[in-house]
């Protein structure tokens, strides 16, 4: 039996940020169609309040043509909308995303303005029961929590700490998230067995997915959703002790 038939599942990168362009429409649905069990997206907010995907607090990092610079707090939509991204995408509002997504949502929130914005729109859009809203900003999830108490948060890091353990309890966090070259199958364990998900990124390469996979986590994020399910799938299922409680 593989590990994925087990329990870790496969988390689309921005979408399928190494096969379309990140955070876009047809990331996510390309994600989706390459088998990822959740997609995972960024938000800020605009100057006019618009809570917009995309990862970087600038566009011009992706940005292809049209306006290609200038930071999203201080550009209107209508402003973003004259961004080009490659293959003539543009950039999305969260509340498209939200609504072409069929599978559980990773909502990494990246600026503290759109903190609220965007836990009302999860919760109004009925998607409470498969958006997990997360961040590496301890005051983006305490206004989340604030917001709606209900509403399933993670914390991300990229190398553990007491503090964010902290976190994790003081939030009652559902989700815990840790760049894989930091991942102790020890804290994972310990953290699964207080029923904290645990989730590992970005996995580019097979060395990177084993050492998920040693670590026993529940969900690895990956650029290439089917690429990482192939790679799993000749895997050796890691011991049931490994893995935590889930």
């Amino acid at each position: 039996m593989t590990v994925n038939e087990q329990t870790i599942g496969v988390v689309g990168h921005r979408g399928a940020a190494a096969l379309a362009p990140e955070n876009t429409l047809t990331s996510f649905a390309r994600g989706i169609a390459d088998g990822a069990d959740v997609i995972e997206l960024d938000v800020h907010a605009s100057a006019d309040g618009q809570i917009v995907v995309m990862h970087d607090k600038a566009v011009g990092r992706t940005a292809v043509g049209g306006r290609t610079s200038g930071e999203i707090a201080d550009l209107t939509w209508a402003e973003l909308q004259e961004v080009e991204l490659p293959d003539g995408e543009r950039i999305p509002r969260l509340s498209e995303a939200l609504d072409a997504i069929t599978t559980p949502i990773q909502l990494e929130v990246k600026a503290l303005a759109a903190a609220r914005p965007a836990a009302e729109m999860v919760r109004g859009a009925g998607l409470a029961d498969r958006v997990t809203l997360i961040s590496f900003q301890p005051a983006v999830l305490r206004t989340v929590r604030e917001t709606d108490p209900d509403l399933a948060v993670g914390v991300v890091v990229s190398r553990p700490t007491p503090e964010a353990r902290t976190l994790v309890d003081e939030l009652g966090a559902a989700m815990f998230s840790v760049e894989i070259p930091h991942l102790d199958r020890a804290q994972v364990a310990a953290l699964q067995g207080r029923g904290v998900q645990v989730c590992c990124w970005t996995a580019v390469t097979e060395d990177a997915v084993r050492a998920a996979v040693a670590a026993g986590v529940d969900l690895i994020a990956a650029d290439d959703p089917a690429w990482c399910r192939s790679v799993l799938e000749t895997e050796p299922h890691p011991p049931a002790e490994a893995r935590g409680t889930r």
